[in-house]
């Protein structure tokens, strides 16, 4: 605050007052774009009970009860007004509970819950204050605390009288038979980049023992909770881009980094059969043409890419400010994921990709500041 003096030193009634910039403001306030994250969420959340059972809806309740509680107890202990009201603590619930299989027991949203309100959150300071997302600490400390629990073998889908089967058909159920288990895509993908096959085995795992594209797109897969239904996730968060509250960028930057790593990546391809010249370490989109959409396609389509790139990357904390700054992180968390994917020993890679590119979300933003108007960069 600055202000005026007379002749005789003493200020004067007219003072100046300055504020930090910006000085524009905006209509939406936080909780108005939380609740509409929320609302985006909600085709996704029902679906799963369809996919995958009651269990879905409790570990989505239980994720939810805890995050709030969790947030107005520690708001309350540190003296501070009590906002569970803006939903950020319910969006956090609810992406919490996606990131976990159904069947895992009881505790564990409660714990990741728990984790991602009180110590990725409030002990950062609270909404706006945290380094990472939320939600994917969470995930992440009951994946390595719990892994028999996030690492399941098979995955039940529950789909009425309908089933998804191993071949990638869909038939109906035997009767007495209320439900089938088939591995995750991304475990069937993992086999192709982490063991030495011929195009024809390659061939085999995309024709035969994955589930087919559209059944991938619209979520009749083995999965997590909320991470299977590109169709339903892709709905709400095209509402969310319309309204200006998540960024083109950073999705598009993350998936097509994805999809192109998934082209021109090498895999280690064995001679045999079809092609006797075809080994060592070729790209599929040299090795076999004719594959590379679908396989570049199942990349997309499994694991939590699609929740990871529209939900999880575009957090308004954690991720950079200006647009070549969400390019350039979009591609980071694309090329981590794929080269984790592809090269390390777990088949699914969102989580930490996302994870380490938020520690490095401050960085990219001092290398992406704009210039200010009348001055050098």
């Amino acid at each position: 605050m600055a202000a005026s003096q007379n002749s005789s030193g003493t200020s004067s009634d007219r003072t100046l007052v300055v504020g930090h910039w910006p000085h524009l403001r905006s209509r939406d306030s936080t909780a108005k774009i939380m609740w509409s994250v929320v609302a985006a969420l909600l085709p996704a959340a029902a679906a799963s009970g369809y996919f995958f059972g009651w269990r879905a809806y409790l570990h989505i309740g239980l994720a939810v009860a805890t995050a709030l509680v969790t947030e107005a107890v520690i708001q309350g202990l540190r003296k501070k007004p009590v906002t569970v009201g803006d939903g950020s603590a319910v969006v956090t619930g609810v992406l919490v509970a996606f990131c976990l299989p159904a069947q895992a027991r009881w505790f564990v949203p409660v714990v990741a819950a728990f984790v991602a309100i009180a110590i990725a959150k409030q002990c950062f300071g609270g909404l706006g204050c945290n380094i990472w997302n939320p939600a994917l600490i969470g995930r992440a400390f009951v994946h390595v605390s719990f892994p028999t629990d996030m690492n399941p073998s098979t995955y039940p889908i529950l789909a009425g009288n309908h089933f998804v089967g191993n071949v990638g058909t869909v038939g109906h159920l035997p009767e007495g038979i209320q439900a089938v288990t088939s591995a995750s895509p991304m475990a069937m993908l993992k086999q192709i980049a982490g063991q030495q096959w011929t195009l024809e085995h390659i061939r085999t795992v995309l024709d035969q023992d994955l589930p087919s594209l559209w059944n991938m797109f619209v979520g009749r897969i083995g999965g997590d909770i909320g991470e299977t239904s590109a169709l339903l996730l892709a709905a709400g968060a095209i509402y969310l881009i319309v309204k200006g509250w998540v960024r083109w960028q950073i999705p598009v930057s993350y998936l097509t980094t994805v999809a192109v790593g998934a082209l021109v990546l090498p895999l280690h391809v064995v001679a045999g059969g079809e092609v006797q010249a075809v080994a060592g370490w070729h790209p599929i989109l040299t090795a076999a043409p004719d594959l590379a959409a679908r396989y570049a396609a199942y990349h997309l389509l499994g694991g939590g890419l699609v929740l990871g790139a529209l939900y999880m990357a575009t957090d308004m904390v954690t991720s950079p400010l200006t647009n070549r700054g969400m390019l350039i992180f979009g591609f980071g968390c694309g090329a981590l994921t794929i080269l984790i994917r592809l090269y390390g020993g777990y088949p699914e890679a969102v989580c930490y990709s996302i994870l380490l590119m938020n520690t490095v979300t401050p960085l990219v933003d001092r290398w992406t500041q704009p210039r200010i108007f009348g001055h050098p960069r």
